[in-house]
């Protein structure tokens, strides 16, 4: 008996183990792929001469399945709509990249991001409705991080903050109808984007911590 119970506690040891190494990968894939989509909208925007924003799902109703799977771990590149002399069409938006879903379990944390924001004195995300790739129709509310014309990141909601912006993303699960993931064991990474394009990744909590 007593060999059985310490074979279950090592069995148990071991699967809280592998539960976090899949939750660090995950969160490290999550890292990279947010980072390349906003290397594609600030290309995107300065190739064309035009702004570009990285849209994040904000709509919270979980009473829609798609909703409720894409809520704060979908993403994509909208590019505002000029005519044929370059110039901006009265601030049209569309969707001009496949959309990215995030791994399972990792989000991105609005609270987090604002406030290491906040400490660093760069931009804030602003919100929008558009429609969405998807079965839906309706508009949907995102959150987005917006690049100018120029390749920079930009706050257009308050142009007295420096350039630049905060991304942080965490491992966690999220009850139902809670617009806040609780973050797990305080896995969190994420990166700032400075006025030239280059980020700055913080991959652990303590990183994320001390920058606040």
């Amino acid at each position: 008996m007593a060999v059985m119970m310490v074979i279950a506690i090592l069995l148990s040891v071991a699967a809280v183990g592998i539960q976090s190494i899949d939750r660090g990968q995950a969160t490290t894939t999550a890292l990279s792929v947010t980072e390349a989509l906003f290397d594609e909208a600030r290309s995107a925007a300065a190739g064309r001469g035009t702004r570009a924003r990285i849209l994040i799902h904000k709509e919270l109703n979980d009473a829609e399945v798609e909703d409720r799977e894409r809520y704060l771990s979908y993403m994509c590149v909208a590019v505002e709509g000029t005519n044929q002399a370059g110039e901006a069409q009265g601030g049209g938006w569309k969707v001009d990249t496949r959309a990215t879903k995030l791994p399972t379990g990792v989000y991105f944390s609005i609270e987090e991001s604002e406030r290491v924001a906040a400490a660093i004195g760069v931009g804030k995300p602003g919100t929008m409705s558009i429609k969405l790739p998807g079965k839906s129709d309706a508009l949907k509310e995102c959150y987005y991080f917006e690049f100018n014309p120029e390749g920079v990141c930009v706050d257009s909601e308050n142009a007295a903050l420096d350039p630049g912006a905060v991304v942080v993303l965490i491992s966690g699960a999220r009850p139902r109808d809670e617009e806040e993931p609780t973050i797990l064991k305080n896995n969190k990474v994420g990166f700032v984007v400075w006025r030239n394009g280059r980020t700055s990744i913080f991959r652990s909590p303590e990183q994320i911590d001390r920058a606040q």
